[in-house]
């Protein structure tokens, strides 16, 4: 397999320079490279152990001057596909072995800032501000799932993370967002399509083979972060809902979780939170891990795996929630994160409106 490290120096405010003397090249040399990416994570990381004698590193120039330093852009490319964009967040060089340890972000931590002035939104829609605080955040936008609706008036006041905006907006939506590999933030729906017992008619991306599915030999479903009634608020308005097929499966013991939503002004939007929170609970209780298999540089987060036991056990499908890439001397393996299938359709409707009210403001 071949890889290769692309580093753009950077150049000025949120750039980086594309001359090819800013440009620095590891192709095929002693290097290691480990790339994690999660669903539930907001960043993406690289984390590459280079040789570093007669790289331009920052350190060794003096002040800004070298290639290789914090926030410089970074590309990673298996076979010329690219698998990872991102900025330097953090280097550190070892004497003794020659060696630097760069640690990266993928490109949504940008996102993780927070706003320097008042944002006023009037007249526009959900999907449309999403894309707007995503370009305000100097990163490309690219949609390809999420139900949008139309938003009259919204203030972001200082001080507010741009990604806390959004996700308020993809609880209401059945969205998900995550960076790309190519450094795009793609707005996606919340899980694919998936029609239980319905075997190979649902759409999957691979299938892998392994006779114990679990790189601990362990598996099982946890139940601890389940509610199955969510009071949602928004302003002092508020409905609970309840998952009655989750009060079965916890043997009818009631939980009760709060959630808070500033954009969840209507019932509607309250019951689309209560079915996007419903549907995380179900997937989160069902992890399994994959032991890990040669690397295949198109798997991806958000991809289908169709699961083969062994031929006595009907396959299973499972969602890509993470994938842990390494390249050694050892050479490429991915170890794959998922989570079992379920139908959101069924679970987008099954909230049970118990109650609303309004919540009355105490006076001390």
């Amino acid at each position: 397999m071949e890889y290769k490290v692309k580093i753009y120096k950077k150049n000025g405010y949120r750039a980086f320079s594309d001359k090819d003397e800013d440009i620095l090249i590891l192709k095929n040399s002693p290097i290691d490279i480990k790339i994690n990416k999660t669903k539930t994570t907001a960043t993406g990381q690289a984390q590459i152990v280079a040789q570093f004698e007669h790289l331009p590193m920052a350190s060794f120039q003096g002040g800004n001057n070298g290639i290789i330093d914090n926030f410089a852009k970074l590309e990673i490319y298996f076979n010329n596909k690219i698998q990872f964009t991102g900025v330097i967040k953090k280097y550190e060089y070892n004497e003794l072995e020659k060696t630097v340890n760069l640690t990266c972000n993928d490109m949504i931590y940008r996102l993780l800032n927070v706003t320097d002035t008042v944002i006023v939104y009037e007249n526009t829609t959900a999907i449309a501000i999403i894309e707007d605080i995503v370009h305000r955040a100097g990163l490309n936008f690219y949609r390809s799932g999420g139900n949008d609706y139309p938003v009259n008036k919204l203030n972001i006041s200082i001080g507010t993370t741009y990604l806390d905006v959004i996700q308020s907006f993809l609880e209401t939506i059945h969205g998900s967002i995550r960076a790309t590999k190519n450094g795009e933030i793609l707005l996606e729906e919340q899980y694919p399509d998936y029609t239980e017992g319905a075997g190979d008619v649902n759409h999957f991306d691979w299938t892998y083979t392994s006779d114990t599915n679990n790189s601990s030999s362990v598996a099982g479903r946890d139940a601890t972060l389940m509610k199955n009634l969510l009071k949602i608020n928004c302003d002092n308005n508020y409905d609970i809902y309840e998952d009655p097929s989750m009060t079965s499966y916890l043997n009818n013991e009631k939980w009760l979780d709060f959630i808070e939503n500033t954009l969840a002004n209507t019932q509607e939007k309250r019951k689309a939170v209560a079915g996007y929170k419903f549907l995380e609970m179900w997937r989160n209780s069902t992890p399994l891990t994959i032991i890990p298999k040669k690397g295949n540089e198109d798997v991806d987060i958000g991809q289908v795996v169709k699961l083969i036991r062994n031929e006595n056990t009907p396959p299973g499908y499972y969602l890509v929630v993470g994938i842990d890439t390494e390249v050694s001397a050892d050479g490429y393996m991915d170890t794959l994160q998922l989570q079992g299938m379920r139908d959101k359709r069924t679970i987008y409707k099954i909230p049970v409106l118990l109650s609303s009210g309004i919540d009355k403001e105490v006076n001390n």
